[in-house]
């Protein structure tokens, strides 16, 4: 062949505007490759989060206090380091919702993440959205939720072909899992799903586990800040999620490597070698789990020394007419019977349950059979079914039927007049209903959220108000609903009137009014009776909280309270005038206490309560 000719080579050669940019591009290739692993410089306005890589907003980044910046660090090591998710798992009021927003809000920016799906409690949907709203106006954020379904369409098709955020409910999900999971009729695969209260999927059977099971995503995040409720199984449920399956093991694994051995361990008639293999077992639980976990409680944060949380149980009498129903309730045939049998003793459990909080709460027929109620001629058909009536009644009968009526009604007096708000939190609306009839006889200003509040805007406006006017002293709850995603600051007082099966339900309900943004000194008062079926049930509640404690680090060596004989000792009646249980904290923790002197002393110390501890 011949040589090229010279015209050839020109029209080939690059022009030297095109041969300057070639150059370019090969220096930056250079320098990445020179430099790839060095820590991103922060571009101006952005702060890399704890030199984790991520840039956030610097202004976003200043308003962070330091462990919800060290929590989105921890967000963005999960999805760095490849993992398929993680578990959030702060006390409630610690800002997990703004830890999660600043965590998108730099994923967003970075193109790391296009689709995310947000699912939380139908009460939380407008909050999130107004918070979105607040720190991050310029993200798509559209929720799936509202009566209107083409609506509801039209924002999951937005997000979906372009990018952003879907906020929808539990309850959506439950209807609506096929539309989410998919587009066009083909699997659409979503880059993050968050699910806010995250021990709604604690059981791997229900409905609500199942359907987010039934969303695919590539990464997994849980929010909860209550991460373990009644058993160790329920934070499998919540890793199995999280990690895809990859962690943990199957249930059935897990239970016999790690779940028995630990909650043996827990048992006062644990052998030394039980608690031994307990402790060993809590220990490799720990270490599995830490890469994927973040908890820090109020004590280790420690954001404003100069409030706390002053923690009260308040051991009250029952009223004459209280124990006398309780015994009678106890020598009946069919509850003597229950401890011979197999069969759940719930309704028997219920029943004395409701005797420790007001007689009233029984049945109307009950009520006539008691002796609370005379019947009326023809009534009795009627009565079966219904419940008690109180319209009848007046306020001082109300009051004198429960010891624990007796001393709310002293306390919120006492509160009101030193200038105070207070939450007064029941699991039961005809509780409430007794404790407003009584309270609007005295004059109190009252504000109220039960489960006939459905409507998200008049729970705002309810709450708003309260927050804004000081003239409402007590604002009546009720545990289930009130105790989920509501901020009451302007409440420095809570009263748990009746404590639940489940301590994680009462934690919530303090941490109404114990969270970022109070400026006060917080005092709990929990009301139980003396040696009832509820200072029983408090006992099960610090034997689950050391679990919880030992589980995920808050303690190590947590004290053994109770044998199993004595924790299914509920059918009998204790001495009503002291507490065993009180008298067995204050040996074990007197010494530990850390209890202001001058809160305790607001206490009316009336003859229907006994003593405190904390």
């Amino acid at each position: 062949r011949g040589p090229v000719p010279r015209a050839l080579i020109a029209a080939i050669r690059p022009s030297e505007k095109l041969q300057g940019r070639i150059q370019r591009v090969e220096e930056v290739l250079a320098e990445v490759v020179q430099h790839g692993e060095e820590e991103p410089k922060e571009d101006e306005g952005f702060v890399n989060v704890c030199s984790s890589g991520l840039l956030i907003y610097g202004e976003m980044h200043e308003k962070l206090f330091q462990h919800q910046r060290e929590g989105v660090a921890f967000l963005y090591r999960l999805h760095r380091e490849g993992k398929p998710g993680g578990i959030l798992a702060d006390d409630m009021g610690l800002g997990k919702t703004i830890q999660v927003i600043a965590f998108l809000s730099g994923m967003f920016d970075a193109e790391l993440t296009r689709h995310v799906l947000l699912i939380m409690p139908t009460t939380l949907v407008s909050s999130w959205l107004a918070e979105f709203a607040r720190w991050t106006p310029g993200l798509r954020v559209k929720e799936f939720h509202g009566t209107s379904k083409t609506e509801r369409a039209r924002n999951l098709e937005r997000v979906q072909s372009k990018n952003g955020i879907i906020i929808t409910s539990y309850q959506m999900l439950i209807n609506n899992w096929k539309q989410l999971a998919s587009r066009h009729e083909q699997e659409f695969v979503w880059d993050y799903i968050i699910l806010d209260e995250a021990h709604k999927i604690k059981c791997p059977s229900n409905k609500t586990t199942k359907c987010v099971y039934a969303i695919p995503a590539r990464h997994r995040l849980l929010l909860t800040g209550t991460p373990l409720q009644n058993n160790l199984r329920e934070m499998w449920s919540l890793f199995d999620f999280a990690c895809q399956g990859s962690l943990l093991g199957t249930a059935k694994t897990f239970k016999m490597e790690y779940e028995n051995p630990i909650t043996r361990a827990r048992e006062k008639d644990a052998t030394l070698g039980e608690k031994a293999l307990g402790l060993k077992m809590s220990e490799n639980l720990m270490t599995i789990i830490k890469p994927y976990f973040l908890r820090r409680t109020k004590e280790d944060i420690k954001i404003n020394c100069t409030n706390r949380k002053n923690d009260f149980v308040v051991w009250v009498y029952l009223a004459a007419v209280q124990e006398e129903i309780y015994k009678n309730f106890l020598s009946l045939d069919h509850v003597k019977e229950v401890l011979m049998t197999t069969r759940s003793p719930l309704a028997e459990l219920t029943v004395l349950k409701k005797l420790c909080d007001h007689p009233r709460l029984l049945s109307a027929r009950a009520c006539v059979q008691l002796g609370l109620e005379e019947q009326e001629p023809g009534g009795e058909a009627g009565m079966l079914a219904g419940t008690s009536k109180i319209d009848h009644l007046s306020a001082e009968t109300l009051i004198q039927e429960s010891g624990k009526m007796l001393f709310l009604v002293g306390l919120l007096e006492r509160l009101r007049e030193e200038g105070h708000q207070t939450l007064v939190f029941s699991q039961s609306r005809k509780m409430l209903d007794i404790i407003e009839r009584v309270l609007s006889c005295r004059q109190f200003r009252i504000m109220r959220i039960d489960g006939t509040v459905t409507h998200l805007l008049e729970r705002e406006k309810r709450i708003s108000t309260f927050q804004s006017n000081r003239d409402y002293s007590v604002f009546l709850l009720t545990t289930q609903v009130g105790g989920v995603g509501i901020t009451l600051t302007a409440a420095s007082r809570v009263v748990i009137f009746d404590p639940s099966w489940n301590p994680a339900t009462d934690a919530q309900a303090v941490d109404r009014a114990y969270r970022i943004g109070q400026k006060e000194n917080v005092v709990i008062y929990r009301l139980i009776t003396c040696g009832t079926v509820e200072e029983k049930i408090y006992r099960r509640q610090v034997f689950k909280d050391s679990l919880i404690r030992q589980t995920t680090g808050d303690k190590k060596n947590p004290f053994r309270y109770f044998s199993k004989q004595e924790l299914r000792e509920l059918f009998t009646l204790e001495d009503t005038r002291t507490s065993a249980t009180q008298i067995q904290l204050q040996s074990l923790h007197a010494t530990q206490r850390q209890t202001d002197l001058n809160e305790a002393a607001v206490i009316p110390l009336v003859s229907t309560a006994l003593t405190l501890s904390c």
